[in-house]
């Protein structure tokens, strides 16, 4: 299995989570990269990726598996293919999937046009209760790992995987909050066990 670190920028961040597997692919399709079949009547390609963000946000890191027995020089031959605003930034072999959708559990993230405020009113807060966007009424502050100022850009830690919180909501939530509109919202980072 090859494993693999990839942008979403440039147009690519609007691009479906389904859309997206397809533009992937088709890259390895065009590179003559073949990818392994599931077994069955409806057989499809045994590619894996982390869960998404939400369409919009720009990233620089995310992360997919690919079941293939390729074992030329990856990253060179799917960023040659590949379409602009989804290239390959590492690549590595595994013997096993790691699961990014599981295991990756926080994201780094950075903003900007949030009206400054002290990071301390919201990370010395026990409970920050919002509305989701089903209605829903949720604690996030559990799900806020670290937020701090570098300059006029935030940038804030938060929960991944079964402890999720979406970057725009949070975004959203300090816009209402201090003032502002965030104009530009990037993933710069993902943690978890098996991330590169």
């Amino acid at each position: 299995m090859i494993c693999f670190k990839y942008t979403r920028t440039d147009g690519a961040e609007y691009l479906s989570h389904l859309d997206l597997m397809r533009h992937i692919m088709r890259t390895m399709r065009r590179a003559g990269i073949e990818l392994e079949k599931s077994e069955g009547y409806h057989a499809h390609p045994k590619l894996y990726l982390n869960s998404p963000p939400a369409l919009g946000i720009l990233s620089v890191a995310e992360y997919g598996t690919a079941a293939t027995a390729f074992e030329g020089e990856f990253m060179a031959l799917f960023n040659e293919f590949s379409p602009t605003g989804i290239k390959c930034l590492a690549a590595r072999y595994s013997p096993v999937n790691p699961n990014y959708a599981n295991s990756v559990t926080s994201c780094r993230y950075e903003a900007e046009g949030i009206a400054p405020f002290d990071p301390q009113e919201i990370l010395g807060q026990r409970n920050i209760e919002i509305t989701d966007l089903r209605g829903r009424n949720l604690d996030i502050r559990p799900r806020i790992y670290a937020v701090e100022w570098q300059g006029n850009t935030l940038a804030f830690t938060l929960g991944a995987g079964q402890n999720n919180l979406r970057a725009d909501l949070f975004c959203t939530f300090l816009a209402e909050r201090f003032g502002g509109r965030a104009e530009k919202i990037i993933k710069t980072a993902s943690f978890g066990e098996g991330v590169f």
